[in-house]
């Protein structure tokens, strides 16, 4: 029997998760990432090793010292900056490609045959980067059934795990890359989304570049 599975493609790290024979989500291990912590987290990060692409913990840590790493390119979904991975020039969707088929080999490692998969991405991304995200994940072998915003996934794992909620609710989404919320109203764990945006480049990377600007 095929496995459901949800991915966050996040700037920084990526997750997998499905749902287990309880009804509960949980986490999956990526069995490839042995350097990785506990195995749950992939560093959005890919690497030319050769004729080898290497994701992970590895590749982040070989950013800066080299141009066969590249990172933080799903900030630029949905346009058409270039990066070069090696000689190779790539978009953000090509290296998101990449990324989800890594992602979507794990899976397969850890719980046989995919089915479906949700994907979430940035509350932000206008049409060109949804439609770029979903195709990324169709090119990287992925059923996707959708695509969903990343503090109403929040949203909706808090109703879940808490027993329903009830009233209205703002979630802030601070992440790697990018600063999302969503307004949401909810009754027991039926989430209506009232309003959803957020701000492309305001996450932890902007952050850190801020302190390094002080310090020098």
């Amino acid at each position: 029997m095929s496995k459901n599975i949800g991915i966050d493609l996040g700037t920084t790290y990526c997750s997998i998760a499905t749902i287990d024979e309880a009804g509960r989500p949980v986490i999956v291990k990526n069995p490839s990432l042995k350097d990785s912590p506990k195995g749950i987290l992939t560093a959005s990060c890919v690497m030319l090793s050769g004729k080898n692409i290497v994701i992970g913990e590895s590749p982040r840590r070989m950013l800066g010292r080299t141009n066969k790493v590249v990172s933080r390119f799903k900030r630029d979904m949905g346009t058409k900056e270039k990066y070069h991975l090696g000689d190779r020039e790539c978009e953000a969707k090509d290296l998101s490609t990449i990324l989800l088929s890594k992602l979507r080999e794990a899976a397969e490692k850890e719980l046989g045959e995919i089915g479906t998969a949700v994907v979430t991405i940035p509350a932000n991304f206008d049409n060109e980067a949804r439609d770029q995200t979903m195709q990324a994940a169709i090119d990287a072998g992925l059923d996707v059934k959708n695509i969903i915003n990343e503090p109403t996934a929040a949203a909706l794992y808090y109703a879940y795990t808490h027993g329903g909620l009830s009233g209205v609710y703002a979630i802030y989404d601070l992440g790697g890359g990018t600063f999302d919320i969503s307004i949401i109203k909810a009754d027991g764990t039926d989430i209506e989304i009232i309003s959803s945006n957020g701000i492309p480049k305001l996450g932890g990377v902007d952050f850190d570049q801020k302190l390094v600007e002080l310090v020098r």
